[in-house]
């Protein structure tokens, strides 16, 4: 690894190189994600790498551009995966630094760059094949660096929450002829073959991130979504219409955060502009009050007007936004 501690090294396009942060480097390297001064960033490195195990955070899936003085700032840029469930993984960029030690703004932006192509190359196959990042709307900085890296830019993500009422009814209101709904079962009635047809079926013409269709299969989809706080089936709820799964609406408990998350709503164009999706939400937010949390969250693609619409209607109000981008392999032509 001489060459990673040398200054950032270029390709023959002259392009900066990024490389995987060696293990003497990585208490440093970690403080980059951090601002202000030195001797705080690597305060908050030290409880990262402390806490790295219950987070599912691995110091070794870091890559970064090098400085030619330890002293000054050793890591120019850094950025960091965190693998997840579903075969996913999550990046995290370093802030703009120091001109000084860091270079101009359009020097760091080039490295960081190169930080998430090396990321996104060390990151896949082995530990995932969706790659995302969720900076929030102002880190331009952020975002033009991963878009520059190969992510595609989605779009904005709302996230929103409502508390619990009294007024949440108990009673699950009749449901259409020919639509059942019932959860998703237990043990080895747990039928998640059902759920990722259901899944698939609520894909077609979605308002919701449609950029995201196809580029994982629908069984790793459904891992994401069990991982998602404590899953309990019994807050997972197929619709069957005529004997086929249409859709669904998943909930799980979220104790660390006081909530209950609304994980995914999706209903198949065949029974969708019928109220069912209202309906199913209402119902769920009943059987969820049993939590005793404080409130219920969600995460909306802001295109997706007629979800806006239900949530408004419901109560929820949006307490903070991300931009949504993501890098997989391009899906075969259907």
């Amino acid at each position: 690894m001489a060459q990673s501690v040398n200054e950032a090294t270029a390709d023959s396009t002259g392009a900066p190189l990024a490389a995987a942060v060696p293990e003497t480097l990585r208490r440093v390297a970690a403080s980059r994600l951090y601002q202000g001064p030195r001797t705080k960033r690597l305060a908050a490195a030290d409880r990262l790498i402390a806490a790295a195990s219950q987070h599912n955070i691995r110091p070794d899936l870091m890559w970064a551009t090098f400085g030619e003085s330890a002293a000054i700032e050793p890591v120019r840029q850094l950025v960091m995966g965190v693998p997840g469930s579903g075969r996913t993984a999550m990046l995290f960029l370093s802030p703009p630094g120091p001109v000084g030690a860091c270079g101009d703004a359009r020097a760091q932006q080039s490295e960081l760059a190169a930080c998430v192509r090396a990321a996104r190359a060390g990151l896949h196959p082995a530990h995932a094949r969706l790659i995302q990042a969720l900076p929030e709307p102002h880190e331009t900085w952020s975002i033009e660096a991963c878009v520059e890296g190969g992510l595609t830019l989605i779009g904005e993500l709302a996230y929103m929450r409502r508390p619990f009422s009294p007024n949440d009814g108990d009673e699950i209101e009749p449901w259409p002829s020919g639509v059942d709904v019932r959860p998703l079962g237990k043990g080895a009635d747990t039928d998640f073959e059902a759920l990722e047809t259901a899944l698939a079926s609520s894909y077609i013409e979605t308002l919701d991130c449609p950029e995201l269709c196809g580029l994982r299969d629908t069984s790793d989809v459904v891992a994401s979504h069990v991982a998602t706080g404590l899953f309990d089936p019994s807050t997972w709820w197929m619709v069957w219409h005529e004997g086929q799964p249409e859709g669904c609406v998943l909930m799980s408990h979220c104790p660390e955060h006081d909530s209950v998350e609304l994980v995914y709503l999706g209903l198949s164009p065949k029974i969708r502009g019928r109220g069912l999706g209202e309906a199913l939400l209402r119902g769920s937010i009943a059987r969820c009050k049993a939590y005793n949390a404080a409130s219920v969250t969600l995460a909306v693609d802001r295109r997706n007007a007629p979800a806006l619409r239900l949530y408004d209607r419901l109560g929820f109000r949006a307490f903070a936004s991300r931009v949504a981008l993501v890098w997989g392999p391009t899906p075969p032509a259907s």
